[in-house]
């Protein structure tokens, strides 16, 4: 444990931060205090476990692959800021749309869960996507940068629901 932060070195140099939520005013905190309430994604084992889903840095330090930051991102629930997490997974699924490694991987990462838990993270991811689409479509003319914005969640949402083979009328 770093003194006075929230962050846990493992000895491979894996590092851990707490988020905590505040009971009163139901938000994401950083963790520390006396008490620390954490949220904790219980499956992101699946992830940290499966080949290929840690990668080196050049600076030595480790990270998640893309495509395991996607896919925990996809499946992590949050009280505060879940539809972000979908709508980030969904720019970087849009991002690598060319990368045929990312693809496999990510459909690989999401293979490890139950269906009903995919199928649920869609139905959040598709939430998040409409959320956007309704905002970018009564923005200004001073805001094309947040209709592009959306327009690469919707090709994000459209090539991850042609990974997991569903179709629009599902």
């Amino acid at each position: 444990h770093q003194p006075g932060t929230s962050t846990f070195i493992l000895a491979e140099g894996l590092s851990l931060d707490l988020v905590g939520y505040s009971r009163q005013d139901a938000v994401d905190r950083i963790g520390g205090g006396k008490t620390v309430p954490v949220m904790v994604f219980s499956d992101l084992s699946k992830i940290l476990s499966a080949p290929g889903s840690i990668i080196e840095l050049p600076t030595q330090g480790k990270s998640l692959s893309p495509a395991a930051l996607a896919a925990t991102k996809l499946l992590t629930v949050r009280l505060e800021k879940g539809s972000k997490d979908k709508l980030q997974a969904l720019l970087l699924i849009e991002e690598n749309a060319g990368n045929e490694s990312f693809r496999r991987d990510l459909r690989r990462l999401l293979g490890l869960f139950e269906p009903e838990q995919v199928k649920d993270a869609l139905s959040d991811a598709q939430m998040a996507c409409l959320a956007v689409s309704e905002d970018a479509a009564r923005a200004d003319l001073q805001s094309i940068g947040y209709a592009d914005m959306s327009q690469a969640i919707d090709r994000g949402f459209s090539l991850l629901k042609q990974l997991l083979g569903r179709s629009d009328h599902e």
